[in-house]
Order: structure tokens, then C-alpha cells, then sequence
């Protein structure tokens, strides 16, 4: 029996679903160790956790066992937490030294990754097909970290999905062709996606990854109707992890206490206020008291749930969740879709769970439309789902640009030349022409850039190779290059030398159906084509 796997890798929790044939569904798997003990009405549950015993030799508890043995309120830079938005993220914290080790937020994510896989594999028979998920605003790096994570699996398929598109499967719709919005809220990120589930129940096309040894390749197999097709998403960094942030400093704040100043109290508060927070979910008022031992105090606070939800209304936070339902729905209108067309609305996520965010879908959408009885599990089950046969019709998320010069400031920009929200295969190509930016040039370059709207306001512009933010009026784009080191680079040499601002190259950019980004470059000084199809990188 070939057995298919999903894992849904989340900030503060993991989901291991396994697809059992004889039963023609899937089911969560518990593992030994790893998983916390059956709470009622939550399904198997990895909290997502390492200490590392051993830097040297790689050596980590995982997930439970951490908590079991008391390492996650310890001050202790052996144990780590919440690693996969340090992985996502920007600009990632900086690295420690453990044993003579530098251990940093990838490395720690691996060796849980790791640990699970352990666990999974270790029963008779082998994983066959893997699922992954992602969150839908994740940038290159963090999806090349992932597939690296698990690339030492034999699995003999690996499929990766954004974790919304899984959960409107995973809330398992019978209608056909129904339109469902997925709002997928949990530790880390707030992920949204308006699907329209399949509209057959045969057997569909989907990609695949296949795995062997050091070489992963795609390949699309055909199929009938049964595709899930992605109308729109949006997403941001915002979770949980924010709200235990924002309830530490004002604990601290009413204690007199400035957070540089807590010490080591700062773990125990960490879970104190994720057990508050649950608290205030199930009753109107909750209060905490932790001591520390450095300050001889003991820190106390009391909360009612319009207190919490006036904390989290000054910083923004209704507002953030507003804006990214906002931005779903002017991308549905684009397709002839209004928010009355919308049939469904699933919760994903714990943070789903919190009552004032429960209430804010229901003002949007009606309350006969919220289901939130599997924000756990969607994701995992929908993942396998995709394993089984269900098609996934979907599109870019984020834009892609190429890098210039620019004559006015003296620094590197990026004209978008692949919109958000552009399906492929693409059928037409997108034509620019390139000329040289300095006499005798023996060489254009081709840097592609990952392009994220980070909405409007103030913010810091940096220029550099690595994290490049471009202000265009009040609206925002953040740029991660994906091509720009060594050689990585695309390069199309010029014979004879280019001349200063005289057109040399027509580009032709298109993307395939497995999302990579080709290029066909032709010198029109000579007429002779420099780079024929060749692929750039591969789009998320």
C-alpha cells in the first residue's frame, strides 16, 4: 500500500494527516514524543519546537518533548520557537552560537522538519507522495529552504500548495464550482484565497515534483475536470506571535517593567499570555500571575476580553485584518465576483478562533456563511487531497521585475515586467528592449526581482543586493532579488560592444506550466538570437 503524506508546517503548531485508502479519507497522525497529549476537540498537534542538546553533532528534542521537559520557559538560546517566521522573514535574527555551532532560525526548522519526517518514516512502509504547504506571501527563499529541508526523504513525489488553497479542499465542499473564501489565520501569517472548488469529480491535472537524490524536477499530469481554480489572495505577516507581543509589553508596562529589563521571566511570560489569550476565548475575564526569580517580583495583570480587544485595536490590528479581506475582494470584482457571490467562508488557524475576529467575518459575510469546525485540520486533509487526484488551477502571487540602473538616482530599480495575479503557462510573451548603459559594454544582465506590495505608509527604503524597498507615491513595494549572486545570473554578451543608451536586445519573457520564467534574448544590431528559452528562475 503506497502511503501519501501531508505536512503543514505551521508557526506555533504542526499537522501530520496521512490518506488511508481502505476508508477513502484522510486522518491525522499522532507521533510518539512529538505530539502533545489529546486535548478535546483539537486533532494530533506537533507543537512546533526544538532544543538543541548537541550543536556539534546536530542532536534536538522536537516538538512536545521540549515542553514535556520544561525547555520553552527557560531562558536558554539552546531552545527556539516560531522558527518558521524567522525563516520567512526579511531580514532574519541573527544567528547563535551553541557548542561551537552557529544555529540559526533555518537551521533549527530543518532539524523539526527533520524529526517529523524521522517519525513519519520510521513505519513499514514508504512515503510515496509528500505534501507540503506554504504560506500563499512567502518569497522564494523560504520555499527553496523547504524543499531543501526534505529533499533527503524517499519520497518518490513532493507537491508544495499554498495553505489556503488546501484548506477550502480540506473543508471537503460537495457542491461543484462553489465559490469559497479561506481565511487561514494562525501563529504567523493571515493568508486569505477565494477558490472555486472543482467542478467535476474525476480525477484532475496537478503538478508533482519528483524526487531523485540531489535532482527535483516538475511534471504535470493529465486529467479531467477536477481542478480547484484560485480567484484571488492576499496575504500578510501577522499572527498570534504578534498578539503575545503586544499583551507582554503592556503586562510589563503595568508592571513598571521595560521589556529589556524582564530577563528571564520573558519565556514564562510568553506562556502565560498564549494560555490568557485561550482563556479569554472561552470567558469574559482572565488574569495571570509569573514570578521572577532575577527581580524577586512576581508580574500579575488581569484582562477582560474588550480590554484585549481594545489592545489589539490600537495597534492596528482589525484594521490590517480588514484591509487584507479588502484587497481579496477588489481582485474577486476584477472577475465579475461580489462578496454576495461568496457561498462559504472557512476559518482556519487558532487565531481564527478569537471571538472579536470570528465576529469581524460574520459582519463581512453573514453568519450563516462562517464555518469554523476544522481550523486545525483543513489544511493538512485539503493537502492531501491535492495527492489524491484534485487539480489546481492557479496563479502568480506576487509581481517580477527586472533590475536597472537608474540614470536619476545613481541606483538599482526594478521595472515590473510580470504582473500579480498572471496564470501560466503564459501563451503570449511579454517583450521589452534592453539597450546598454555604458559605452563598450560587453554584457547585459538579466537580475529578476520578487515584488511585494507592502500597502501604503511610511517606511525605510533600502538599496543593496539583497533587500531593495521602492517607493512609488504612497504605495509601497518590497523587492527580493532571486538571481543576483554569482552565477545565478543571466548575462547575454554583446559582439560587438554596446553603445550608451542605443537600443542592442529584445527580451522575450514568458512563463512555463511548471512557473519557470524563460527568457529568449536576440541581438538587433546583428540579428542573432543570444539565448533561446532559456530559464531564468522559477516564480512563486
Amino acid at each position: 500500500m503506497r502511503r501519501q503524506i501531508a505536512i503543514d508546517f505551521g508557526t506555533t503548531n504542526t499537522v501530520i494527516a496521512e490518506w488511508f485508502e481502505g476508508l477513502d479519507e484522510p486522518r491525522s497522525v499522532r507521533l510518539n514524543g512529538l505530539s502533545a497529549p489529546p486535548r478535546v476537540g483539537q486533532p494530533p498537534l506537533v507543537p512546533s519546537l526544538v532544543y538543541v542538546q548537541d550543536g556539534q553533532t546536530g542532536m534536538v528534542l522536537a516538538g512536545w518533548s521540549v515542553h514535556a521537559s520544561g525547555y520553552d520557559v527557560q531562558n536558554d538560546r539552546r531552545f527556539f520557537a516560531s522558527f518558521k517566521r524567522g525563516v520567512a522573514a526579511r531580514h532574519r535574527p541573527l544567528p547563535r552560537e551553541i557548542d561551537g555551532v552557529q544555529w540559526d532560525d533555518a537551521r533549527a526548522g530543518h532539524s523539526f522538519l527533520a524529526a517529523v519526517l524521522d517519525a513519519v518514516t520510521q513505519a513499514d512502509q514508504p512515503v510515496e507522495e509528500l505534501v507540503l504547504t506554504v504560506p500563499i506571501q512567502s518569497f522564494e527563499r523560504y520555499l527553496e529552504w523547504l524543499t531543501r529541508a526534505v529533499d533527503f526523504l524517499a519520497a518518490r513525489r513532493l507537491r508544495i500548495v499554498d495553505e489556503p488553497t488546501a484548506a477550502a479542499l480540506g473543508y471537503n465542499v460537495r457542491a461543484p464550482g462553489s465559490l469559497v473564501l479561506v481565511f487561514d489565520f494562525g501563529g504567523g501569517t493571515l493568508d486569505i484565497s477565494l477558490v472555486r472548488t472543482p467542478a467535476a469529480t474525476r480525477q484532475g491535472p496537478g503538478v508533482l515534483y519528483d524526487v531523485d537524490g540531489d535532482r527535483v524536477s516538475r511534471r504535470t499530469h493529465a486529467g479531467g475536470d477536477e481542478t480547484a481554480v484560485v480567484v484571488a489572495k492576499a496575504g500578510q505577516v501577522l499572527g498570534g506571535e504578534d498578539i503575545d507581543h503586544w499583551l507582554i509589553d503592556d503586562i510589563l508596562a503595568r508592571n513598571g517593567i521595560l521589556r529589556e529589563d524582564a530577563g528571564g521571566v520573558y519565556p514564562q511570560l510568553k506562556q502565560a499570555v498564549e494560555e490568557l489569550k485561550i482563556r479569554l476565548s472561552e470567558q469574559h475575564q482572565a488574569e495571570l500571575g509569573v514570578f521572577d526569580p532575577d527581580n524577586l517580583k512576581t508580574y500579575r495583570a488581569a484582562y477582560t476580553r474588550g480590554e484585549l480587544e481594545e489592545l489589539l485595536d490600537k495597534h492596528g490590528f482589525y484594521d490590517k485584518i480588514q484591509a487584507t479581506i479588502d484587497q481579496v475582494l477588489r481582485a474577486a470584482r476584477q472577475h465579475g465576483i461580489y462578496k454576495e457571490d461568496i457561498e462559504h467562508v472557512f476559518m482556519v488557524g487558532g487565531t481564527s478562533l478569537m471571538p472579536s475576529v470570528g465576529r469581524m467575518l460574520r459582519t463581512n459575510f453573514g453568519r450563516e456563511r462562517v464555518h469554523t469546525d476544522r481550523p486545525f485540520t483543513a489544511v493538512a486533509h485539503g493537502a492531501l487531497g491535492l495527492a489524491t487526484g484534485t487539480g489546481l488551477d492557479d496563479f502568480l502571487y506576487h509581481g517580477y521585475g527586472l533590475r536597472h540602473l537608474s540614470a536619476m538616482t545613481g541606483h538599482h530599480e526594478y521595472h515590473e515586467i510580470i504582473a500579480p495575479g498572471t496564470r501560466y503557462p503564459m501563451h503570449k510573451p511579454i517583450e521589452l528592449i534592453l539597450c546598454a548603459s555604458q559605452n563598450d559594454q560587453e554584457a547585459i544582465e538579466m537580475v529578476i526581482g520578487e515584488i511585494e506590495d507592502a500597502g501604503s505608509g511610511l517606511t525605510e527604503v533600502y538599496f543593496g543586493e539583497h533587500q531593495i524597498v521602492v517607493a512609488e507615491g504612497v504605495s509601497l513595494k518590497r523587492v527580493a532579488p532571486l538571481n543576483a549572486d554569482g552565477d545565478a545570473r543571466t548575462i547575454a554578451k554583446l559582439n560587438p560592444t554596446g553603445a550608451a543608451g542605443k537600443d542592442r536586445i529584445k527580451v522575450e519573457f514568458t512563463v512555463d506550466d511548471n512557473r519557470g520564467l524563460r527568457v529568449t534574448v536576440t541581438d538587433i544590431l546583428v540579428d542573432k538570437v543570444l539565448l533561446d528559452n532559456v530559464k531564468v528562475v522559477e516564480l512563486r
